[in-house]
């Protein structure tokens, strides 16, 4: 479950006829830098998940893929503890539903696919049955959990839809549009799961969003033209506030039509551009009525977009001297007005992962 919170803007960036963004005393605070021993190592930093304020998780890996040596850490609810995992392998993503179950998937070259579940004491290998790399996890509270895989999913190659049921990884049947690859999940509960991506007639490319409802998928087509096969955007990131507060994070890559977020209200679709034609990695709630991207950049600040639900802000944070600076992803902190963001600052010779919080 990826709901993320971030109430900051130091410099404005106003998109929209007459809009104007004006600072509230919740939005005084900036991102720092918070300090760990469970960082310091040489290597990446990429993705992070919080089930409630004392329970999250972030990961990525040193090494190579050869190689690789697997990077988990905890947040107990006071700091990032280092956690060992059961096999070296390159992990994708992670999902947490509380402090006794999360989710980690990814691969390596002798097992290919690889996931690992936490029952509240130690990482364990799973099962996870598919051909092609898992490239994102999502769950809910309840414990219910959903994963993607595929082959080049982004270029409209294969997918699978995969659902944790209890002990295992399991392929499911998704009612998908012909010649479709899913790019996108987003859990809420067991009752409420939202996928993303695209689908070709082998001329154009259009999106469509599904959502399970309990006892059925609903299809909810997506408006307007994402290319054509060999030049395709991809629906990067889901991100429900509500079933009708709906964003999908639309990266152009070579599609010819800007990057973009696609905002479903329940009945239409609006179309947000991004400032500057950003690219989003990650997104997230802010815990409000809008989301907040981490668009690629190769300064020497992490840079977070806040769109509140009519304008632009961005926020830049703390300054860095270990070389260029690339946010990987953020999460926020259920229960408090906090939110996380990981990245690695590579310097000439190493990598030097970090977190942030926003307060």
């Amino acid at each position: 479950m990826r709901t993320k919170a971030v109430l900051a803007a130091t410099t404005a960036v106003v998109c929209g006829a007459g809009a104007i963004a004006i600072a509230t005393p919740a939005e005084a605070a900036s991102w720092r830098n918070v300090g760990s021993k469970a960082l310091s190592y040489n290597g990446t930093l990429d993705r992070v998940d919080f089930a409630d304020k004392g329970a999250g998780w972030a990961i990525g890996a040193q090494g190579s893929i050869l190689n690789p040596k697997t990077m988990i850490v905890r947040w107990n609810g006071k700091a990032w503890i280092r956690q060992a995992s059961p096999v070296g392998f390159v992990p994708t993503d992670v999902a947490a539903a509380g402090a006794k179950r999360a989710w980690i998937v990814g691969f390596n070259l002798s097992d290919r696919t690889v996931g690992l579940y936490w029952n509240g004491t130690k990482w364990s290998k799973v099962s996870y049955p598919v051909v092609g790399m898992p490239f994102q996890v999502a769950a809910s509270r309840d414990g219910t959990a959903y994963s993607l895989a595929g082959i080049d999913s982004s270029a409209g190659g294969l997918s699978s839809v995969l659902r944790w049921n209890g002990k295992a990884w399991i392929k499911i049947n998704v009612p998908l549009p012909p010649s479709s690859s899913v790019t996108a999940v987003e859990v809420r509960s067991k009752n409420d799961v939202w996928l993303a991506g695209t689908t070709s007639d082998g001329i154009g490319v259009t999106a469509f969003m599904l959502r399970w409802n309990g006892k059925s998928w609903k299809r909810i087509n997506v408006p307007g033209s994402m290319g054509t096969p060999a030049y395709r955007a991809v629906m990067h990131r889901i991100v429900v506030a509500s079933p009708t507060n709906v964003y999908l994070d639309r990266v152009s890559q070579t599609a010819q039509l800007p990057n973009a977020l696609m905002r479903w209200n329940g009945k239409s679709w609006t179309t947000i551009n991004t400032p500057w034609n950003a690219a989003g990695l990650a997104m997230s709630s802010d815990g409000r009525s809008g989301v907040v991207i981490i668009p690629v950049t190769n300064g020497n600040r992490s840079q977070y977009l806040h769109y509140n639900g009519s304008a632009w802000r961005t926020l830049y944070g703390p300054a860095r001297k270990t070389g260029k600076v690339q946010g990987g992803d953020l999460d926020h902190r259920p229960g408090t007005p906090g939110i996380a963001g990981v990245g690695a600052a590579a310097g000439q010779n190493k990598s030097t992962p970090f977190i942030e919080y926003f307060g």
